[in-house]
């Protein structure tokens, strides 16, 4: 009697903990929803006549000299007129590229509207090195953690691992396998038998934001409203064709921190026919050097991830990719 009243307690314990847990955090490991409608200017009818991956040429940045001002005893930075190329693809002809400087992002994350804790961003740049990695935080399952390292190549960012992992499961690896030319082969955890053809440019799922941001400080001026960029990209099991549309450049308050900053919004397209799968919205801002402002992504299960920036941070010293 005594045990069946003990279990009793412990149970309407659990439940009244439970019960809080899902009242202040929600449920993050169910989701209720349904895919959201595809807005109609993003949904592919017809065939598209898409340019494929442009080999880039790497914008000059200019070096730091020292100047000594004896007067004063002092040392400080200007700006020399001599310039060094950021990064090492050569002087090939292309389109304009420069990555965006080394930091640490914060941002608000959002599980279906609701705020939990700080999601952050390590952005980590050394000659043609980098490393991203990527922590959301998610309540009961733990964080979601994305990595991708690799180099800077003819066409830009060049992938050659990315992995993810999903609270205490095991990560999930896709490897890029590149030949000189850019090419090369894809091999995935999930699927070892699955080995496609790797084409030049193909990015990641979070790299593609940074070969964006590149692009755009090299030139500012491409990818008007309008205009729909191709690349291939890799997911943890899967490469193929996303086409984002621009919205062009605008001035809004799509990430509230900034204020009424300039912005620009790439949205992934859908095509008509096929099965939804997740719909991608990219805000990058001209204030961040393009890094991503806002992030927002809905999953098939209508599951909705969000990403809203708060403030960057520089790398603590010694920090390599």
């Amino acid at each position: 009697m005594q045990s069946t009243s003990l279990r009793i307690i412990v149970v309407a314990l659990f439940i009244s903990i439970l019960g809080h847990l899902i009242l202040f955090f929600g449920i993050p490991f169910l989701s209720f929803g349904s895919p959201p409608e595809i807005a109609d200017d993003l949904i592919i009818r017809t065939e598209l006549k898409l340019e494929p991956p442009k080999k880039i040429q790497m914008a000059k940045a200019p070096k730091k000299k020292v100047s000594i001002d004896n007067s004063a005893n002092k040392v400080e930075d200007s700006k020399g007129l001599a310039t060094a190329e950021q990064g090492g693809t050569g002087n090939q002809q292309g389109v304009a590229f420069k990555l965006p400087e080394s930091g640490i992002i914060y941002y608000d994350a959002y599980v279906d509207g609701q705020k939990y804790q700080t999601g952050e961003i390590d952005w980590i740049v050394d000659g043609n090195n980098y490393r991203l990695h990527i922590n959301i935080p998610y309540a009961f399952v733990g964080p979601f953690v994305f990595e991708s390292r690799g180099t800077i190549d003819a066409y830009g960012m060049a992938p050659s691992i990315y992995w993810t992992q999903r609270g205490t499961k095991p990560p999930r690896y896709s490897r890029f396998d590149r030949d000189a030319s850019g090419g090369g082969k894809m091999y995935f955890s999930e699927k070892p038998e699955f080995t496609p053809d790797l084409l030049p440019g193909t990015q990641d799922r979070f790299s593609l934001m940074f070969q964006f941001a590149s692009l755009l400080n090299g030139d500012s001026k491409i990818d008007e409203a309008g205009y729909i960029r191709a690349l291939p990209v890799v997911d943890y099991n899967t490469l193929e064709m996303w086409q984002f549309k621009s919205y062009g450049e605008t001035v809004s308050e799509d990430i509230p921190s900034l204020g009424k900053s300039v912005n620009r919004r790439y949205a992934l397209m859908q095509r008509e026919n096929d099965p939804y799968k997740r719909q991608v919205d990219i805000w990058l801002a001209k204030d961040l050097d393009w890094l991503p402002g806002r992030i927002r992504s809905r999953e098939a299960n209508g599951r909705v991830l969000e990403l809203i920036f708060i403030q960057k941070n520089p790398l603590p010293a010694g920090t390599k990719p």
